[in-house]
């Protein structure tokens, strides 16, 4: 079976527009040419009665019938009585004027008999100004060729016929008859007639056109909104993680090109979800035996330096040669390192554990922060700082107390560590907004760069590369975030730049007053 065209959606706009333009068109020009069913003879009215003029002012000539009557008015009178007589009365009454013109001695037309006595005498139709002027001059030679004349006459408010026939009994010429009728009735109906056909028009033109843009509208619907809608609907589907929604458009044009590209990146992305999940799991298990190895080889350090731990100091106080007891006290300084690093992993490796367990209580933010500056004088007396708690009193966490202290600790001595050479200053706040508190240590230490800033949480980095601090082994601050991620919060740095100082953020979930 031969595949379907593809139509691209422009074109398949435009014959919409085509088609149903012309569909309207037809529909307008069908009411008019057919359902009035006016033609030409009907709009240009005056055609059928000249013919009906015509028709009559022969039979008022075979009325007359010889040259006889020609010259006697009363009888003239009689033939033009019978011959109103013999035509229908809504005829009748739209003839204005019968009049027959003779020659005179000089060969002029002049009025001869006329149903309006006041032109008996005068000379005929002296308003004809020749035939230079498609007009015809009234004399006899005018008739040679024994045709009928048809002058109309229009003004404003009154419209005449005026028909000219040859009087011819003899063979030759005799004379004319002159009939004039009143159009005005013929031009009334007209435009009642024309008035009805433009509000017909107007109407079928009106329905027309909201037929027109109803189709238009239910077209575009269809063939754009509906799809547009569709994409819209799968979106919000697959952007909940439902990645096996599929969008059903089959059209040939670029929406079905776009549903196509839509349903194989939702495919794709499905596939790329699986992957991701089942290398979470291989990094999860990695993660797992890494923690269980990491706390294995930290209980197996452990127990063989926690003897040499107790014995140096011993050793040192005892040792008299000052060579020897700087050796003892190098080694006992590398042997506390040693011991931190040892327990600061292993308390990481503790805090990536699902087993971990909390113990949640109501805090009261101020008054546990002031424990931790309080329990740091010292530190904070040999590196001339000073230190501001400005957390209010009112403030309460839900949390566990000893990692809160931690993690106060944790990031003040951090902030000691990298202070400089300045006269330190370290400002303790806290903001709560309605269930969430937000903490904050500023210090006007060394600052960080943006790239510092990205990885000062990542385990033993250190943001300062080129001075090992003492007692460093960069791990407090992963703690730190291990002991906020555990509470459900989130913690994060922020720094204008190296040299000007560093500000540490968390978040934790409100308590209550005990």
């Amino acid at each position: 079976m031969k595949g379907k065209i593809n139509i691209s959606l422009s074109l398949k706009l435009t014959l919409i527009v085509i088609i149903v333009s012309a569909l309207t068109i037809f529909s307008i020009g069908f009411v008019n040419l057919y359902f009035f069913n006016i033609n030409y003879e009907d709009l240009f009215f005056e055609n059928p009665y000249y013919e009906t003029a015509s028709s009559h002012i022969q039979a008022l000539n075979a009325i007359i019938g010889n040259s006889s009557v020609l010259n006697d008015k009363n009888q003239l009178e009689n033939k033009t009585n019978e011959f109103l007589y013999s035509i229908p009365p809504d005829y009748s009454d739209n003839i204005l004027e019968i009049t027959v013109n003779l020659p005179n001695e000089t060969g002029e037309l002049f009025v001869f008999f006329s149903t309006n006595n006041e032109t008996i005498g005068e000379i005929s139709n002296p308003y004809i100004q020749g035939t230079e002027k498609d007009s015809i001059a009234c004399n006899i030679n005018a008739f040679k060729e024994d045709h009928i004349y048809i002058i109309s006459e229009h003004n404003e408010n009154s419209h005449e016929l005026i028909m000219l026939y040859p009087i011819n009994f003899t063979g030759n010429i005799e004379g004319t008859y002159e009939l004039v009728l009143s159009m005005n009735d013929a031009y009334l109906r007209f435009e009642e007639e024309l008035e009805s056909q433009v509000k017909w028009t107007v109407i079928i033109s009106t329905v027309s056109l909201f037929l027109l843009i109803f189709t238009i509208l239910y077209l575009l619907s269809r063939i754009i909104v509906k799809p547009i809608i569709t994409f819209r609907d799968s979106a919000k589907v697959i952007g909940q993680g439902n990645l096996d929604t599929k969008v059903e458009i089959k059209s040939k044009d670029e929406l079905g090109e776009l549903a196509s590209a839509f349903n194989k990146m939702a495919n794709d992305l499905k596939e790329s979800r699986d992957k991701i999940f089942e290398y979470n799991k291989i990094l999860e298990n990695l993660l797992k035996q890494k923690d269980e190895f990491i706390g294995q080889l930290g209980h197996d350090l452990k127990n063989p330096l926690q003897p040499l731990i107790g014995l140096l100091p011993m050793l040192i106080e005892q040792e008299k040669d000052p060579k020897i007891k700087e050796g003892l006290q190098l080694m006992n300084k590398n042997a506390e390192y040693m011991k931190d690093l040892i327990f600061k992993t292993l308390q990481l490796a503790k805090l990536r554990s699902s087993d971990i367990k909390f113990d949640f209580e109501n805090l009261n933010l101020a008054e546990l922060s002031n424990d931790v500056v309080e329990s740091q004088k010292l530190l904070f007396k040999e590196n001339k700082i000073d230190v501001e708690n400005n957390i209010s009193k009112n403030i309460f966490l839900k949390a566990d107390k000893l990692r809160i202290e931690e993690l106060f600790h944790n990031l003040i001595t951090n902030a000691v560590k990298y202070m400089g050479q300045v006269d330190g200053k370290i400002i303790l706040d806290a903001k709560q907004d309605k269930d969430v508190v937000t903490v904050s240590i500023t210090d006007n230490g060394k600052g960080m760069a943006k790239d510092q800033l990205k990885r000062v949480f990542d385990e033993f980095y250190r943001a300062d590369k080129f001075v090992r601090l003492k007692d460093s082994v960069g791990l407090g601050l992963s703690i730190c975030k291990r002991i906020v991620e555990k509470h459900g919060g989130k913690i994060w740095a922020d720094s204008p730049g190296v040299g000007k100082g560093s500000t540490f953020y968390f978040t934790l979930k409100s308590g209550s007053e005990k």
